[in-house]
């Protein structure tokens, strides 16, 4: 096989189908030789078939494994390490590798296949997955006085329930450069944060450190994404993120889709104007990360209001952390069945 049929048919394997890309193909070649590619390829295999397959001892092939860890070439499977069968997982975790390992070449290349490839093909899965497999959490200094949280929504009671987590850069504004907030906002948990911990991604941190970035994200007005589902045993990550950048609402907003969106979920909550305390300032309109927010004019009064729209508010409660005068808050609108207890969509 020819060293870019060889690469090809690496890119052949994951989806969406991206054989077709010659961008994909060029990160291919960045990050991995032909010889890499073809070790790749016959995983998961045992040490010792690897090594009797490529004339190597098991000692390198170890080494060799571990090495395409650390570069998120490979992730630990139940047969074994195996190569990335999802285009967006791959992004996820070679970005979210060492620094020191991750190129300015390489950072730009992922960067132009999200606009160019990328951003449709999630924009389309996104539209078309059902029931969502990611929902959207309620800060939680947004969410009102005396109101109960569910543990699966709640975002420090997922923190504390954790056996381990850790907080490394988020890889979806890894060189996006679209905004100023902060990046080292994507927290990790169990077995996703003992992995990045131990592939050098970052390092493990206590409760109280991820707590302090948590509250300077929230802060910042970011929005927190988890597993749409009951079970906190499948709840291993929380992704505070924004809307100019996140590969899921990004894509769901430049499409014009966040209406429709089946695959993410709005949390149980909704914002909501006091149109009389609202003192026309305009801060929310630039917090929303989902653009669910308008100064319009209102019946009686002088100056414009903020309206909500319920269609495009994914209940963060972002809004009302910017809000001064306190005219808005957020409301419990849907039942704890809306989120549900058994989720096909999730990957185990």
């Amino acid at each position: 096989m020819s060293r870019l049929n060889i690469y090809k048919e690496l890119a052949k394997t994951m989806l969406p189908p991206s054989d077709h890309s010659e961008l994909m193909l060029e990160i291919l070649k960045l990050v991995m030789t032909p010889e890499e590619v073809e070790i790749i390829m016959a995983l998961p295999a045992s040490t010792v078939d690897l090594a009797a397959k490529f004339n190597q001892n098991e000692k390198a092939i170890e080494e060799k494994i571990y090495d395409f860890m650390r570069r998120g070439l490979v992730h630990p499977s139940p047969e074994g390490p195996v190569f990335y069968k999802e285009v967006g997982l791959l992004q996820d975790e070679m970005l979210s590798s060492d620094p020191a390992l991750v190129s300015i070449k390489l950072i730009r290349l992922w960067d132009e296949y999200y606009k160019t490839t990328m951003q449709k093909d999630l924009e389309e899965w996104f539209i078309n997955t059902n029931p969502p497999m990611l929902r959207i959490a309620p800060l939680r200094k947004a969410v009102p006085e005396g109101v109960d949280l569910l543990p699966c929504e709640d975002i420090h009671e997922l923190i504390k329930a954790a056996k381990s987590a850790t907080v490394r850069d988020c890889p979806c504004r890894i060189g996006r450069g679209n905004c100023d907030l902060p990046i080292h906002t994507c927290i990790q948990f169990n077995h996703r944060a003992d992995y990045a911990v131990m592939r050098g991604a970052c390092r493990d941190i206590s409760r109280e450190e991820v707590f302090e970035l948590e509250s300077k994200a929230e802060d910042a007005g970011m929005v927190p994404m988890v597993a749409n589902i009951t079970s906190m045993e499948f709840q291993h990550y929380i992704c505070m993120c924004c809307g100019c950048c996140c590969v899921v609402i990004d894509p769901l907003k430049k499409g014009n889709h966040l209406r429709k969106a089946e695959g993410l979920a709005k949390s149980r909550f909704e914002a909501a104007v006091d149109i009389e305390g609202c003192i026309s300032c305009g801060k929310c309109v630039k917090r929303c990360q989902f653009g669910a927010i308008k100064m319009v004019k209102v019946e009686g009064e002088k100056k414009r209001k903020a309206t909500v729209d319920p269609e495009l508010c994914y209940g963060c409660g972002a809004c009302v952390l910017t809000c001064e005068p306190e005219a808005l808050a957020l409301k419990l609108v849907r039942p704890p069945e809306h989120i549900p207890s058994e989720n096909p969509s999730l990957i185990p």
